[in-house]
């Protein structure tokens, strides 16, 4: 088989292996189509803080069962089926709590280990999930980030609430529907990019607005008049920290989604005189994540127009430079392993 291994920084050459063995709990999958994120970029740049070249990158991934070993009883062969990415030990403190997603061994495929960029992968049985198959590529391929959006609001606690999220690239996009599906009150998102507002209102986000020239308490203040009860930071910039404390009232809840690539300076007395409600966000649970299959599958999720460019497996160094260059515009550029449906 064929597999992709980002060998340097901005490297990415194609390179042969044998096709993966499997267990008797695992499934050996074709991997149809792939999902570009921001961390995939961080990594092909060799800004990532938790990986090390080389590695075979990517962890939004789309496939289908070719083998099953004799344990697998949740799917068939010929299944299509979404990859849950992030591997958990189930033994720590963080596992045996329900905080899989924050395991003390925490594995992201495509980071600490090699990813979906292979025409083959074997995995557990227990981090796939049947897709009907009527669903659509455009749409599935889109359930992994959609599930960061799921975890964001339920950290937040949204139901009820009054919600801004910084940032209207992808995962900021989902994290506002995700709030507005649990039943927040009034969702507002913002960005610089008048693109990615737009793409909000086509979402059905119920406040959008363009952040430029603008301080995040000014874009606060208009959406709801004073501070909302939550604010999510989808940006993960050292230059928008600050100013989210700025706007934060008294017990705020601020939800940190945003993958900061470098330490920031934080004002730690703001923090504990507001008594604020700090909480860091990391991808998802379990739980998590068949919530997302089960909104995106039952077209709860609004993706029309969310890919923004096409490439093929042999492109992925075209494909890594393009999303690169063109990540504060882009939504969503994915790959596919070759003729799909």
């Amino acid at each position: 088989m064929k597999k992709i291994v980002f060998e340097s920084p901005e490297h990415a050459v194609i390179h042969e292996d044998d096709i993966p063995a499997y267990g008797d709990r695992e499934v050996l999958l074709k991997l149809e189509r792939i999902g570009v994120c921001g961390t995939d970029i961080q990594v092909f740049m060799g800004r990532n803080r938790y990986m090390e070249f080389p590695v075979v990158p990517f962890h939004e991934g789309v496939a289908r069962v070719v083998k099953t070993g004799s344990q697998v009883d949740n799917v068939k062969e010929g299944d299509r089926v979404s990859v849950r990415p992030i591997l958990s030990c189930g033994e720590c403190y963080s596992c045996r709590n329900g905080h899989e997603n924050a395991c003390e061994n925490f594995n992201c495929l495509g980071v600490q280990s090699d990813g979906l960029g292979a025409e083959y992968f074997a995995i557990d049985k227990s981090y796939v999930y049947p897709l009907p198959e009527e669903c659509p590529l455009d749409q599935v391929v889109l359930i992994e980030p959609f599930a960061v959006g799921v975890h964001a609001a339920t950290r937040a606690q949204a139901e009820g609430k009054t919600v801004l999220v910084v940032g209207a690239g992808t995962i900021g996009n989902f994290t506002a529907q995700a709030c507005q599906l649990l039943g927040a009150e009034k969702v507002c998102i913002c960005d610089l990019s008048e693109d990615k507002v737009k793409m909000a209102e086509k979402s059905g986000i119920a406040v959008c607005l363009n952040s430029s020239g603008r301080t995040i308490k000014e874009v606060g203040q208009e959406a709801f008049g004073a501070f909302p009860d939550v604010i999510i930071d989808c940006v993960g910039a050292k230059t928008v920290f600050p100013q989210i404390l700025e706007l934060a009232g008294k017990t705020t809840t601020i939800v940190v989604v945003g993958n900061y690539s470098e330490p920031i300076m934080v004002d730690i007395a703001t923090i504990q005189r507001n008594e604020l409600n700090v909480r860091g966000n990391i991808t998802y649970t379990a739980a998590d994540f068949q919530k997302a299959v089960q909104l995106m599958t039952d077209g709860k999720v609004y993706t029309e127009g969310f890919i923004s460019a096409r490439f093929q497996f042999d492109q992925a160094q075209e494909m890594m430079e393009f999303a690169a260059k063109n990540r504060g515009v882009n939504m969503k550029v994915v790959m596919d392993y070759g003729k799909t449906e």
